[in-house]
């Protein structure tokens, strides 16, 4: 009996040993999407036992062979699992559109995506991340409808332009605010993809007016990773690209060349350049490919490592950088080191909070010059007008030069100006960011911090005697240092509360002060007698430049209360306050206030559709709100001293001195503000494989910041004025789908649509158009325009009609023109073609942009790919003006009348004319990336988290009429002088080999 009973009593042990023996579970919790989800709560049911997933949608939990993991995260389904002896469990949790309750990122906060009123657009990061970018303003392009990216050139550091919503203002300036981690005025080029956890786009007024005079023209909101309460965890990413240019011009070769000028002189009774032997010479040996020349194979390196982890008293995220860029164009590169760590403290058992985010970087670029106005000129410009019948190189070893007889005399050889000039730029940036949170009582917080940025910058210029093959005069340094601060102090204070299941409100009062300060120092010399310490002893110039420095201070004050109010998910309202004061204007117009509104109804909550089996979601918005512009220069309210005034001395000595500006003070200054309507429709329909998004806004910007030109009478030129108002308004749609979902094999696509129609209501008073000046090119004065009931970027000249055929020799005559010269369009039929005859020629904005993105994976291999688009923008070509291309040997002749070239001995052209107008028009294949997951087996057998290989195209396709190097580039970043292209740094094919793995 003893013995049954003690073998019962060790069986029961045995099971209890068995039923409570633990393992450990590792798995993956992703998406219906196959996107991993962070931060995802695994509990052992019954018990206080949980994990979170990290970045990558990794766990590992302690749990028993029997037991069950309850799996729950914000905005999707919860779901049990039991473990049965399992050591590895994936997990696909399916979004719950009956709660809605993710969590997006507003300014000053947060809110639950159910409650947001205003259009906020928020990024996925697997799609940013898709891209091999160590810049997140390329990696955005295509990725949010309303948002137009355009690449200015495709240099190493090359600048991008970004617009929400059209163009708001002329000299207010229209980037829109971006902000990381709560400090303003940061830059998408310092934060890499891969250190971002959240990005959002606020594009209406009800959005944007809690930033009050800086969120006119949209706000770009980036929250950077932090650490977790996780073992650490180390992620590497890397790659290496390849580039090249995307599609050389077809150009003249030498023989082509000397054939061309023959025909020219000859037909013009001039002398011929070229004897018979050189001609057959260049044919045997085609000359100079002076593309060829100074392109080559740019090569770029990534390495990006993060460092992450915790406790429950402290977490850390620390990410370190490293970019080098070799560029296409021989002697451009760009190279930085950068290092972003994110470290969180826990007090008092977590109601205070202290938080140190950090960013250090340091470049230096050397460019090469993009500028057709001088001759420190573009070599990209003169490799398409330089004569290939020219060597690079003499016998005696210097640069051969323009003239004799052929070319341009002031275009200098392409080898020379890329390799010669000295460019050294150097930056640093360096920010400082604390900030405390503490939980007062439930439901209210305070949160107070600071940011301190700093940017150094030093711009190093040598241009030596080589490229003119000139005399030390031709020798010329500067050195320009350049330092900018900034101070921000948020102070914030919200309080939340939800009462009885039903009502949920959220008050926040904010004070918020900013400080600016610029310095600019500027040393010159030339006539340097050795080119041995090029910019770095200024002294050894015979001919000191005038030394020049500059200070400029400004300031902004503000208060902003906020509510939010939601009644039993249904309904809910923002109303949002703001009041700025800031001090580049007028002392009594310092002071402006911002107020917003905005609703939403989610029908979807209602009686009659929450149990549809169609909709799952549906809100409508609607907002309306104020936000306002000063972006202007400080003191253009007061009156100004010059330098660079001489006055009588004794009677005849002159001396330098100072004198009041040009410019007449304005003490009535007063802010630009954008009032903006939008309505929207949000919708999702069979359980989530089906959405769209769809606004539609008007904004109108008034007391446009501009400058006017005063009487000579007045004793000064011009003075900055509020006047006048332009209007944007368009619609936005972005609809998404799956269109497979499967085990295996899985589809999803995003399709966004942007239209915009911008246009000038009004300028000055009694002023129906303004002359704003060159498009870059001697012949292109007077181009570009503003005027009303037309967008900016207007372009203006002569209509070009082709080329007097000789059946139209007749009236060729009434203009003293004969058959083969150019063809002008008499607009007001006055038999003469002159000024009188301008008119509009070109749009530079396009009529709509749009994007397609497309994700698909089976298994372990995964297939990326975005296409971009924009339609109905011209581009000014002035590049084709003065290029020696293949085009132009189609000149007209007697036998050859079917032709735009004029003839040979036709001189009557007028270079301001439509003949440069192209349609920019394009369809580009951005972006395709083939990647590869590791099986887990594999990885676990290599003791890893996880690892991705990829190989990137980029730019592979480009579909166009426009004839120049890229339908993206533009010579100036400025909004009225876009569309202009003098042939800048070309775009590149780009091929792209990485990795991603995790420890």
């Amino acid at each position: 009996m003893m013995n049954h009973k003690l073998i019962t009593l060790i069986l029961s042990l045995c099971i209890s040993f068995f039923a409570f023996a633990q393992e450990t579970i590792t798995g993956t919790i992703k998406a219906t999407d196959s996107q991993p989800l962070p931060g995802v709560n695994i509990l052992l049911k019954g018990t206080g036992t949980g994990a979170s997933t990290d970045f990558d949608g990794n766990f590992s939990i302690n749990a028993p062979a029997n037991g069950t993991l309850v799996v729950s995260f914000i905005g999707f389904k919860t779901q049990e699992i039991a473990i049965n002896s399992q050591t590895v469990i994936d997990v696909v949790l399916e979004e719950d559109f009956a709660q809605l309750d993710q969590v997006v990122v507003v300014g000053y906060g947060t809110q639950k995506k159910s409650d947001v009123t205003g259009a906020v657009s928020s990024v996925k990061m697997s799609e940013l991340q898709n891209i091999p970018s160590a810049r997140a303003d390329q990696a955005l392009q295509g990725q949010v409808a309303g948002v137009n990216i355009v690449n200015n050139d495709a240099s190493p550091d090359a600048n991008v332009s970004i617009r929400v919503r059209g163009v708001t203002s002329i000299s207010g300036g229209s980037n829109p605010l971006i902000i990381i981690d709560g400090v303003q005025g940061a830059s998408l080029k310092d934060i890499h993809p891969n250190d971002i956890a959240s990005m959002e786009v606020l594009k209406d007024a009800s959005a944007t007016a809690i930033y009050g005079s800086r969120g006119a023209a949209g706000v770009i909101l980036i929250t950077s990773k932090k650490g977790k309460n996780k073992k650490p965890q180390i992620t590497f990413n890397s790659y290496t690209t390849m580039h090249q240019v995307r599609d050389e011009l077809d150009l003249m070769d030498a023989y082509q060349y000397a054939v061309y000028n023959n025909d020219n002189r000859a037909a013009r009774g001039l002398p011929l350049p070229f004897t018979n032997q050189e001609i057959e010479g260049f044919k045997v040996n085609g000359g100079t490919d002076w593309q060829k020349e100074i392109f080559r194979m740019g090569i770029s390196h990534n390495q990006h490592l993060n460092v992450s982890g915790g406790n429950d008293d402290i977490v850390y995220s620390i990410s370190g950088d490293f970019l080098q860029n070799d560029g296409i164009i021989i002697n451009s590169s760009y190279k930085k080191y950068s290092v972003r760590p994110n470290i969180g403290f826990n007090f008092l058992d977590k109601k205070l909070k202290f938080n140190l985010n950090s960013f250090i970087s340091l470049s230096k670029n050397n460019p090469v010059p993009l500028n057709t106005r001088d001759r420190e000129g573009s070599p990209v410009y003169s490799a398409t007008f330089f004569p290939p019948t020219k060597p690079v190189y003499l016998g005696d070893g210097t640069y051969s030069q323009p003239g004799g007889g052929v070319g341009s005399n002031t275009e200098y050889n392409p080898v020379a100006l890329a390799l010669e000039p000295a460019r050294d730029n150097y930056s640093n940036r360096i920010n400082f960011n604390p900030s405390i949170e503490y939980s007062i009582i439930e439901g209210l917080k305070l949160y107070v911090s600071g940011a301190y940025l700093v940017v150094d910058d030093e711009n190093n210029f040598y241009y030596n005697e080589k490229v003119v093959n000139g005399v030390n005069a031709d020798r010329k340094a500067s050195i320009t240092d350049s330092k900018f601060t900034s101070f921000q102090n948020t102070n914030l204070l919200t309080y939340e509360k939800d009462l009885n299941d039903k009502h949920s409100i959220k008050l926040t009062g904010l004070f918020e002060q900013q400080k600016l300060k610029t310095s600019i120092n500027s040393a010159s010399a030339s006539d340097f007698l050795s080119n041995s310490t090029t910019y770095n002893n200024l002294s050894l110039g015979a001919v000191p430049g005038i030394p020049w420095s500059n200070l400029t201070e400004r300031s902004l004050q503000s208060f902003m209360g906020r509510v939010n109010y939601s009644y039993d998910g249904k309904y809910a309202i923002n109303l949002t306050g703001r009041q700025d004061a800031s001090s580049v204007f007028a002392e009594n117009n310092k002071t402006a206030f911002f107020p917003s509104v905005g609703i939403a109804w989610n029908v979807s909550k209602e009686n009659f559709l929450i149990d549809s089996k169609l909709i799952n979601n549906l809100k409508l918005r609607g907002s309306y709100g104020e936000v306002g512009n000063q972006g202007i220069s400080p003191y253009e309210s007061l009156a100004q001293l010059t330098t660079g005034a001489f006055f009588t001395f004794n009677g005849n000595d002159l001396a330098p001195g100072v004198a009041l500006s040009t410019s007449a003070p304005n003490p009535d200054l007063r802010w630009e503000t954008t009032v903006q309507l939008n309505v929207g429709l949000d919708v999702s329909m069979f359980n989530g494989r089906l959405s769209l998004s769809a606004d539609y806004y008007k904004k109108n910007t008034t007391d446009l910041l501009q400058t006017r030109a005063l009487f000579q009478a007045s004793g000064f030129a011009t003075q900055l004025i509020n006047a006048g108002e332009v209007e944007n308004k368009g619609v936005e749609f972005v609809l998404s789908g799956k269109p497979i979902v499967s085990d295996k094999f899985k589809w999803d696509t995003t399709v966004t649509f942007s239209m915009n129609e911008n246009k000038v209501i009004a300028l000055d008073e009694g002023v129906n158009e303004i002359r704003l000046g060159n498009a870059g090119l001697p012949g292109f004065d007077d181009a570009v325009w503003l005027q009303v009931g037309e967008p900016i970027g207007l372009i203006r000249g002569i209509e070009y009609n082709g080329v007097w055929k000789s059946d139209e020799a007749v009236l060729a005559a009434v203009y003293n023109q004969t058959p083969g010269s150019p063809k002008y369009v008499d607009q007001n039929n006055d038999g003469i073609i002159n000024g009188d005859d301008w008119t509009n020629i070109a749009n530079t904005l396009p009529d709509f942009t749009y994007s397609w993105i497309n994700n698909f994976s089976y298994n372990n291999f995964s297939l990326n790919l975005l296409i971009i688009g924009s339609q109905g923008n011209d581009i000014y070509n002035l590049g084709s003006s003065r290029i020696n291309s293949v085009n132009n040997l189609n000149v007209w002749t007697p036998t050859n009348e079917n032709t735009n070239i004029p003839a040979h001995n036709q001189l009557g052209s007028i270079a301001n004319s439509s003949r440069w107008v192209e349609d920019g028009s394009y369809l580009r294949l951005k972006n395709i990336t083939l990647g590869y997951n590791l099986p887990e087996k594999t990885i676990q057998s290599l003791g890893i988290g996880s690892l991705r290989f990829y190989l990137t195209g980029t730019n592979l396709i480009t579909l166009t009429d426009y004839t120049g190097y890229d339908p993206e580039s533009n010579s100036s970043s400025s909004d009225t002088f876009r569309g202009i292209d003098h042939s800048s740094y070309p775009s590149q094919k780009q091929f792209t080999l990485g990795l991603d793995i995790t420890f």
